[in-house]
């Protein structure tokens, strides 16, 4: 479903089935377009929770009993989203009716819509996940313990569930936590969840404030379970969980992503890019991790051969080391790389040096694959005098509009599925103007720490470039029959590298938000996505109803629908 299109995977659903009743040659087609990708989003209706007798979960009640009469059907399902979870009743009865639902998907590759909370108590949803031999993408939110008497547990092993095997699994979940961690116990437990995950390709693992305590090595020793991972996403993991050692045992992996990892050092992300496991990285993102060291950036650009999209994001800029020259340009440099996002959010008038060192290394061609460049703290114009020129920079909506205000805090450890609204108000300012911690053009902290307003950044850039139209390139002189200067004016006046291939690109990633730097982390990805209705208007199948203006109840009944959020899948940075 396209993200600007008025439709609701609803509306799709019942293309679907109208496309399967044509014909029996579209019927196999449509079937499986219809099941493989199963996607529900919004409430139950009210008229199919009358005719079902259901409080919540009708569709998910019908569709599992769909699946358990027709094996064939089951089988085709490769990724489920279910809708997120009802307010006013259970959230474990909730979970439970979507595990049973899990359990009927025998081939299940992805689960998402609904993101629950482990806290290292039994779960019968995340059981359910562990038994599916064929899950592709698994995603934790870590919560410290919280029950103190947690519920027996089926062992995920095969033929453990009776004996001494199964005596000492229904222990770990009988065990009671310590407040300051996780007990041995239940962390034996989590590693027995990944046991059947033998074709997971991508982990995220994030932990909440007061659930940081981890035994050392559990991540380490979960990934070792995990052999054909390729995309891995760390958040908010403390120095005792992950560390520069952790970092330099991580197995081959395609994309990484650290976010908040205080103990991942310049030095360990020097070892990591000269590992030969590291060679096939194509995707490596750094948020507020202490890369305080230029050369060590350097040995990344320059040993990780196939690395095609870089993204750093921290307060201040990595250094040289003192009393340090540099006689050679370019400096930094990768043949390989094609996308860079550079967001250094400390205020400056002026650019950083290391800044001007990147600058003097895509002048002197150090990034010859360089085609987009994202650095929303610009405050000279080095960089965007670098890339191609542009007509416009700002959009229409920027002088009007504000920062979005709909997103998934996770900054807190509540109960599962709940969410904050989070909105600032802001003036037009430059980006990078030194301003005191109480005027609102202080950038914003967003829920896993501080980054740039591609908002303000692209207003600025819209600044520079007409501050450039006013001095122009080219000087025309009209003379009249007598030789008379008659009109003088110049023209051409812009800012950029005529000749260049690079893109100057200030907007967000697809599900990002301007006022988080444009890059999508954990907090977009578990939001709702556009499901939710507080803040927004939803669908009821209104977009292709007819033109005359009268609506009769027959056509109303067939085409409208109970308004449902347009929901759309986000994928992480």
């Amino acid at each position: 479903m396209s993200w600007k299109s008025d439709s609701c995977a609803t509306c799709a659903m019942r293309d679907m089935c109208s496309i399967a009743s044509t014909s029996r040659r579209w019927h196999t087609y449509a079937t499986r377009a219809l099941y493989e990708n199963i996607q529900l989003d919004g409430a139950d209706s009210a008229t199919q929770k009358k005719r079902y007798k259901i409080a919540f979960g009708s569709r998910l009640v019908v569709l599992r009993r769909t699946l358990r009469a027709n094996p064939r059907l089951a089988a085709m399902v490769r990724t489920l989203k279910v809708p997120m979870a009802p307010e006013g009743h259970s959230l474990d009865d909730y979970h439970n009716l979507v595990a049973t639902l899990v359990m009927a998907c025998p081939n299940l590759e992805r689960f998402l819509g609904l993101n629950p909370r482990h806290d290292h108590s039994f779960s019968k949803l995340f059981h359910a996940l562990s038994t599916r031999q064929h899950l592709k993408q698994m995603d934790w939110i870590l919560e410290p313990p919280g029950h103190p008497q947690h519920h027996q547990r089926p062992s995920s092993r095969p033929g453990s569930s009776s004996g001494r095997a199964g005596v000492l699994n229904k222990s770990r979940w009988n065990s009671t936590p310590s407040p300051q961690g996780v007990e041995f116990q239940d962390s034996t437990a989590f590693l027995d969840l990944h046991v059947n995950w033998t074709t997971l390709t991508t982990l995220s693992i994030h932990t909440l404030p007061r659930a940081t305590q981890l035994p050392n090595g559990l991540i380490m020793r979960a990934l070792r379970r995990l052999p054909a991972l390729q995309h891995l996403y760390l958040s908010r993991l403390s120095h005792a969980t992950f560390d520069d050692r952790s970092l330099c045992s991580l197995p081959p992996l395609q994309t990484l992503s650290l976010s908040h990892v205080p103990g991942v050092t310049s030095a360990g992300l020097s070892v990591l890019a000269t590992r030969p496991a590291s060679q096939d990285m194509t995707k490596l993102t750094l948020r507020h991790v202490n890369l305080d060291s230029l050369p060590a950036l350097a040995r990344i650009f320059s040993n990780l051969t196939r690395l095609h999209t870089f993204s750093l994001v921290q307060t201040s800029c990595p250094t040289l080391p003192e009393d340090t020259m540099i006689w050679l340009m370019p400096y930094l440099a990768s043949p390989s790389l094609r996308r860079l996002h550079w967001d250094v959010t400390t205020p400056s008038l002026v650019a950083d040096p290391a800044d001007q060192i990147l600058a003097r290394s895509i002048t002197t061609g150090g990034f010859p694959s360089l085609r987009t460049l994202r650095i929303p703290n610009d405050p000279e114009g080095i960089f965007q005098s670098l890339c191609r020129p542009m007509e416009r920079v700002e959009i229409v909506t920027d002088r009007f509009l504000r920062p979005g205000r709909n997103h998934f805090d996770l900054s807190s450890s509540g109960s599962d599925g709940s969410r904050s609204v989070n909105g600032v108000d802001r003036p037009q300012s430059s980006p990078r103007t030194p301003t005191t911690p109480t005027t609102p053009s202080t950038p914003t902290t967003a829920a896993f720490g501080e980054s740039s307003d591609l908002r303000e950044a692209r207003l600025a850039a819209q600044a520079r470039l007409e501050e450039a139209r006013q001095a122009p390139r080219f000087l025309i002189r009209v003379v009249n029959e007598d030789g008379v200067l008659a009109e003088e004016f110049g023209v051409a006046g812009f800012l950029g590298t005529v000749d260049s291939p690079i893109r100057y690109m200030l907007l967000p990633d697809t599900g990002a938000r301007d006022d988080k730097g444009g890059l999508v982390d954990v907090g977009d990805v578990m939001g709702d996505c556009g499901e939710d209705l507080s803040n927004r208007d939803g669908c009821c199948g209104r977009w292709n109803m007819t033109t005359s203006g009268y609506v009769d109840r027959i056509e109303k009944e067939k085409w409208w629908h109970t308004e449902r959020g347009r929901w759309r899948g986000v994928e992480l940075a």
